[in-house]
């Protein structure tokens, strides 16, 4: 059995998060984490093995979150699916373009820089766009016809522009030219199913 950890974990791993994320893999250290969490390097190490473990458990973290903010976002906007999903991509580009220095999303930027030296961060990230594309193929589920086959091939087509506008927004993009490509992708949903309202939310209420 694993010994308790002496120090707060989520604010560790959090402090880990946002130097990773604004650094970089090889330009954040384990002292540069250590120094901001007030955390002892032996603690860490410890803990977690080395900075490749520290940056594993961050990584998981943060995607964790990201996992949880699309699907939260798509499947409590209100109307209809066509709704939903733009609302989701509206906030995408807003949280794009509240972070620091336009730095894009930790895991794309992992996966691109990483997946090679540390195959574990493919991994994660492909369970973690996949865990996202089954929150939006709920959403569009509710009003697509039963047994229609396009449905997962929709959901994946929105986090891949999702996850375009975000690499846009790094880019330094302006924010109202990504709400307009958020909207021209739009057209690849049906009409004749995605502009209905979804009554799941009317219906749970009763």
């Amino acid at each position: 059995m694993g010994r308790p950890r002496q120090f707060d974990e989520s604010n560790l791993l959090d402090v880990a998060i946002e130097q990773f994320w604004s650094k970089g893999f090889d330009d954040t250290s384990v002292e540069d984490v250590s120094l901001v969490a007030g955390v002892g390097n032996g603690s860490i190490y410890a803990a977690y093995g080395s900075k490749r473990g520290l940056f594993l458990a961050a990584f998981a973290r943060y995607c964790e979150r990201r996992v949880t903010f699309v699907r939260d976002t798509v499947l409590a906007a209100p109307g209809s699916t066509r709704a939903a999903v733009l609302t989701l991509l509206h906030a995408i580009v807003e949280d794009c373009a509240a972070q620091p220095d336009r730095r894009g999303c930790l895991m794309i930027n992992s996966v691109a820089a990483l997946s090679i030296r540390i195959p574990e961060v493919a991994d994660v990230g492909a369970r973690t766009t996949a865990a996202m594309e089954h929150g939006v193929a709920e959403r569009l589920a509710r009003t697509a016809p039963e047994g229609d086959d396009s449905v997962t091939a929709l959901s994946a087509h929105i986090i891949l522009v999702s996850q375009g506008l975000i690499q846009l927004s790094r880019m330094g993009t302006p924010a109202r030219r990504l709400h307009q490509i958020a909207e021209v992708s739009l057209a690849a949903l049906p009409a004749a199913w995605a502009d209905r309202v979804d009554g799941t939310r009317k219906a749970n209420s009763h």
